[in-house]
């Protein structure tokens, strides 16, 4: 079996397709794959950044005729069958990467599409009927994705790097972290309450680099990794971590609740997760421990008064730190979604993906015997 992963480094930075350039390497790593980068042609970046009214005109003549991507095909086919093609994207439009391939359905055995962001199949290139899987994270969707495209959809929910980044750690300077996106006024509060000269407290709101299309430097020589390097370290030395439910007023708004990549990469670093838990059945089914989430008030004022309160309660936050750091180990790990992926597709688990599964389950019998949760 040969896995090959197509990327999207090649054309995109950004803080939202860092988690998923991450799994592209993990899935590389644990399954000995090879990642494919495919690059934009000239014509695609001109008109990128002239935005002219004819956009929308001469993107169908570019897509119809060369294409927007320099076609990808020198890399060696396997003769190990089968030849698997994985591809991991934020939206459906983005699937048309796979036309960066040449021939594409005919050169692989098998092709599988994730997709973060998975609703909306009209934006979806026509020739996603033509995956043999997709995988999506809300099972709300299902059905309408299978009706739309006639092809197997399966949930594949979440998940967070706990073996190389999760701790349970209970030195943790940072009283409160943010990033992504949270209700306004929270934030406001929470920044005028605990970021003042005579405040004890740290409240540290992370806020996402530019997106830039079309990079000029690889992805080696960019700030991507290291971006997702620094915020799970301050992870790690956090004692609470907001996360709202993608439906709870004042976000952005989202056709569904989900359980978003945020909630697993806070339980994995030990975090206490506080906000407004997802609404979506599937969270009781994933985030189903004590304390796993805890909710804060609606009123901004008195939310800061439950944390002032939740601080001094140094046994219980301890105990949670270590405890969310337990429950990742045993049900969120990436390489576990993996697992789960290649038993789907009915594929054997590579000698990598085994050996690092073993790891987890070590790891996360060492806490167990040390701290019973």
């Amino acid at each position: 079996m040969s896995i090959y992963v197509l990327s999207h480094r090649g054309l995109n930075s950004s803080v939202s397709n860092d988690p998923l350039f991450a799994l592209e390497d993990l899935l590389v790593q644990t399954c000995d794959g090879q990642l494919l980068i495919p690059t934009s042609r000239e014509i695609t970046r001109w008109l990128h950044e002239r935005r002219r009214h004819s956009a929308p005109l001469l993107k169908k003549i570019i897509r119809r005729t060369k294409g927007f991507y320099n076609p990808l095909d020198d890399f060696p086919r396997s003769p190990d069958k089968p030849n698997v093609l994985v591809v991991i994207v934020v939206h459906g439009a983005n699937l048309d990467i796979l036309s960066s391939i040449p021939n594409w359905r005919e050169r692989f055995d098998l092709v599988v599409a994730y997709v973060f962001d998975a609703w909306r199949p009209e934006i979806y290139p026509q020739y996603a009927r033509q995956i043999d899987r997709l995988f999506v994270p809300m099972p709300e969707i299902i059905d309408t994705l299978q009706n739309y495209f006639g092809i197997p959809v399966s949930l594949l929910p979440f998940g967070a790097d706990v073996l190389t980044h999760g701790s349970g750690s209970l030195n943790r300077p940072f009283d409160l972290m943010s990033y992504g996106r949270i209700p306004r006024e929270f934030d406001r509060k929470f920044a005028e309450k605990f970021n003042q000269p005579d405040s004890e407290r740290i409240y540290y709101r992370s806020t996402p680099r530019r997106l830039e299309d079309f990079p000029k430097a690889s992805y080696e020589d960019r700030r991507d990794r290291e971006d997702t390097m620094l915020l799970f370290h301050i992870l790690r030395r956090t004692k609470l971590a907001l996360a709202f439910d993608t439906m709870y007023p004042g976000m952005r708004e989202f056709p569904h609740s989900f359980v978003t990549l945020r909630w697993f990469d806070c339980t994995a670093t030990g975090c206490v997760v506080i906000g407004k838990r997802p609404t979506t059945p599937l969270a009781d089914e994933l985030l189903c421990w004590e304390d796993s989430t805890i909710e804060l008030p609606d009123d901004p004022q008195e939310s800061i008064e439950f944390i002032e309160e939740l601080l001094k309660d140094t046994p219980r936050l301890n105990a949670i730190h270590k405890r969310n750091y337990t429950e990742s180990l045993a049900r969120h790990d990436w390489r576990l979604r993996i697992k789960n992926m290649f038993e789907v597709l009915d594929l054997p688990l590579p000698d990598r993906l085994v050996d690092e599964l073993s790891q987890l389950k070590k790891i996360h019998d060492e806490q167990m015997k040390r701290e019973p949760v």
